[in-house]
């Protein structure tokens, strides 16, 4: 259960010292396009998503009072534009909580271990983080239930929905047009199942189109997209079903097959949205061949180049080794289920 430090004689207008950590999370039934909406601030997905939380990646977030707006990420200033989505992220949470009037100023400072804008899910673990540690630091006597906080994180970041809890994890499209009804819930806890999640990078820096682009892109011009949209249902129950079973081989295989339509959607956006590079192709062939050999794991990959690979906690040694030696490759991290994210109560 995700754990805070409540004091209910905080002040409405008051800003309390706060410190989130989120971790982030991997879909392994995959959310790629938007649902129109007359509001598009909602942030709706087209489709559902089910998530595995991981271990080790993740975002910490403080909020304190301060005479003005500030928003540090690894103690550097972003572009005005990150900082915005920042601030505006704490204008919603600021109403959701019923308050009056303007929000009060803050400084916020953050920081993600793990890489950004890289296909890794940071706004995941950074938006969940952030829409903790502002109901936190705004709440006062007023709080909100975890359906509530999982809609609001969606509206930072689709993933983040998803980044409140560890373990596994199910995001609803939803039908509703006010987005009520989008609201992620856990399926099973971190100790449900030992598996590992091998995150392969195989490039460094910043992806070059982002995913909300993307999405949009995706939506406007793929000929796939609605045939994308039509499967993801089956898919999703059929992956919570092998999930709740233990059974991984109809997981990963879900879960590849999920990825390969999404990319294939991207390739036929116009222009293509090609995410991956030719390590990343190397790694799943490698992936694969290991597989002949008796090494059960499953791909899947985001809007970036990196692979995971979903596997028993007994076969990942042996498969971060295969494919931590494909030329080319960056690095290698075997990850477990990761825990709830959290907050609590620090020094001005």
């Amino acid at each position: 259960m995700i754990s805070t430090q409540q004091n209910s004689s905080s002040a409405p207008g008051a800003v309390a010292s706060v410190r989130a950590v989120a971790h982030s999370n991997i879909a392994l039934v995959k959310y790629w396009g938007k649902r129109s909406s007359v509001v598009p601030d909602l942030n709706l997905p087209a489709v559902g998503s089910l998530s595995m939380t991981l271990a080790d990646l993740r975002t910490e977030t403080e909020i304190r009072g301060a005479d003005s707006d500030s928003f540090e990420l690894a103690g550097e200033t972003l572009d005005e534009g990150a900082t915005r989505k920042v601030f505006m992220h704490l204008d919603r949470v600021w109403a959701g909580l019923g308050h009056p009037g303007e929000r009060p100023t803050c400084a916020v400072r953050s920081k993600n271990y793990l890489p950004t804008a890289a296909g890794l899910a940071s706004s995941a673990s950074g938006f969940a983080a952030l829409t903790l540690a502002a109901h936190e630091a705004f709440a006062g006597d007023g709080r909100l239930d975890l359906a509530q906080l999982s809609a609001l994180a969606r509206r930072g970041s689709g993933s983040a929905a998803r980044s409140l809890w560890g373990g596994f994890v199910r995001l609803e499209a939803g039908l509703a047009e006010d987005g009520s009804d989008c609201i992620a819930a856990p399926l099973a806890p971190a100790n449900h199942w030992d598996l590992r999640l091998i995150v392969v990078h195989t490039a460094r820096g910043a992806k070059a189109v982002g995913s909300t682009g993307g999405m949009q892109r995706s939506r406007e011009t793929s000929p796939y997209f609605p045939a994308w949209i039509e499967s993801s249902l089956a898919d999703l129950n059929g992956a919570q079903a092998a999930l709740l079973t233990r059974d991984l081989p109809r997981l990963g295989t879900i879960m590849e097959h999920s990825c390969f339509k999404m990319h294939a959607c991207m390739f036929a956006t116009q222009p293509p949205l090609v995410y991956w590079n030719g390590r990343t192709l190397d790694v799943i062939h490698a992936l694969w061949s290991a597989r002949e050999d008796g090494l059960m794991g499953y791909a899947t990959s985001d809007a970036g180049p990196h692979v995971k690979v979903l596997c028993s906690a007994e076969h990942a040694p042996a498969l971060a080794a295969r494919l931590a030696a494909v030329p080319g490759v960056e690095a290698v991290q075997s990850l477990s289920t990761g825990p709830d994210a959290y907050v609590e109560r620090i020094e001005p």
